[in-house]
């Protein structure tokens, strides 16, 4: 187990690196483990410096002999489910059928050196299994590391 494990660990730290493309297109991921129970992975897909597509996959384990929970985020520009804008030199992504459509469920994407994903104004339901939510925030780091993950407080 510990060799799977190194090997995981090997391959995201490979792979964790801008993956620039022919066609302008630039892929910035990482993967992070927060404690034994939390883990996942982020992506976010660029063209010319612009936000065109978000993914964020976060999973919880579950109780000894049961599944675990998960918590998926996956938005481009074309798909219909979200409006996208640009805001104050980020990139919102709002959800167009929140699960609770009296609070705000967006996510907020800032690129620079590091890309910054701020999940604090998404809604966990709808996206999340029973016992897993989203982090508060996720860092893609530049260079060849983990993402950094805030959660939310117990």
């Amino acid at each position: 187990m510990k060799h799977l494990i190194y090997l995981v660990v090997l391959l995201a730290v490979t792979i964790s690196t801008p993956i620039a493309h022919a066609n302008g297109e630039e892929i910035r991921e990482c993967d992070f483990k927060v404690n034994r129970c939390v883990s996942g992975d982020a992506r976010v897909t660029l063209a010319d410096g612009v936000v065109k597509r978000v993914e964020v996959n976060v999973y919880y384990c579950g109780r000894p002999g049961n599944l675990g929970y998960s918590c998926t985020i996956d938005s481009s520009r074309s798909d219909q489910d979200s409006k996208w804008s640009e805001e104050g030199g980020a990139t919102m992504i709002a959800n167009v059928s929140p699960f609770n459509p009296i609070e705000p469920d967006r996510v907020r994407v800032t690129v620079g050196r590091h890309v910054s994903i701020d999940l604090d104004e998404a809604q966990p339901l709808g996206r999340c299994g029973v016992g897993a939510e989203l982090p508060r925030a996720i860092v893609i780091p530049a260079q060849r590391k983990a993402c950094r993950v805030w959660l939310r407080a117990p």
